[in-house]
């Protein structure tokens, strides 16, 4: 009995031993995991205070941006206005009629000075819009009515390519829209549409009230369709982003309107501003799609 008492005590300062080993070894372990939070801890608040830093700098930048172009845009604007609305005198003879040998050279100075104040009016849209000083007048806008005089307005440019330009527009209800803020958004989307359509190619404008089964709600639905170079699909998510230009230089032709990058930006944020939405489907050297809702009046 003395010898298995013994035998039991020695057992029992044995497990004493390796537990107070144990008990030590787990001590040092939470001391040495607490050092690696307090690490860890430290690391990402300083982490997060430099990704505070570098959002604010960005946004500074992005601020400074918007203001620098729409210095330039202004400065820009204003000795423009009044170049281009004397060459435009100078082509309609108001100074006496033009010798031959000038008319060219003026009708080139003309393109030109409208399309430095196009990307002029661009640039200062675009600035607008990013510091949401953009207001709308909304009215009762007929939107076939809109879109017959924006074709007609860039009958011209489809006229150069050998382009047709259709217009389907079936009845619908007013929309609660701005009406100069919708031919704008039609007029880049139809530019858009013209300046990525090879010669002799057709582009199609559709008006009608999106189906509720579709698309829930109240909406007057605008397709603007052509068939030209497409957008890849890995490219489809840049082409709303400002001073993007997703197509290769050789899809440009100098007879298709000018652009700085900033109509479909500028179309999406009109659109947005109304409550709508824009979406794209395009399918490479087939065709592109644009779809737009815009709210019918109540």
């Amino acid at each position: 009995m003395e010898q298995l008492i013994e035998q039991r005590t020695r057992e029992v300062d044995e497990q004493r031993v390796a537990l107070a080993a144990a008990n030590g070894e787990l001590r040092a372990l939470t001391a040495n995991l607490d050092q690696i939070v307090r690490q860890r801890t430290r690391a990402l608040a300083e982490s997060e205070a430099q990704l505070r830093q570098k959002n604010a700098e960005l946004e500074r930048q992005g601020k400074l941006k918007a203001e620098f172009i729409s210095i330039v845009a202004h400065e820009l604007r204003t000795p423009l206005t009044s170049i281009v609305g004397y060459l435009d005198m100078l082509g309609e003879d108001r100074f006496g009629d033009l010798t031959e040998a000038m008319q060219r050279p003026i009708r080139s100075l003309q393109r030109n000075a409208h399309r430095l104040r196009r990307l002029a009016d661009e640039m200062l849209d675009a600035s607008r819009l990013e510091a949401g000083r953009v207001a709308l007048r909304r009215v009762a806008v007929d939107l076939g009515d809109v879109v017959s005089d924006a074709i007609t307005e860039l009958g011209p440019l489809a006229q150069a390519k050998h382009q047709t330009v259709s217009a389907a527009l079936r009845p619908a209800r007013p929309i609660d829209a701005d009406h100069d803020k919708v031919h704008q958004i039609i007029v880049n989307l139809v530019s858009n549409a013209i300046r990525y359509t090879p010669e002799g190619g057709t582009i199609s404008v559709v008006v009608d009230e999106a189906p509720p089964e579709v698309y829930p709600g109240d909406w007057a639905r605008l397709r603007v369709r052509d068939n030209g170079v497409g957008i890849p699909e890995s490219l489809r998510h840049r082409i709303f982003e400002p001073f993007s230009d997703v197509q290769p230089a050789k899809h440009h032709t100098s007879s298709g309107p000018d652009s700085a990058g900033l109509g479909l930006y500028i179309a999406r944020g009109l659109i947005e501003l109304h409550g709508g939405l824009i979406t794209v489907d395009s399918e490479e050297n087939v065709f592109t799609e644009f779809t737009v809702l815009l709210p019918l009046c109540r």
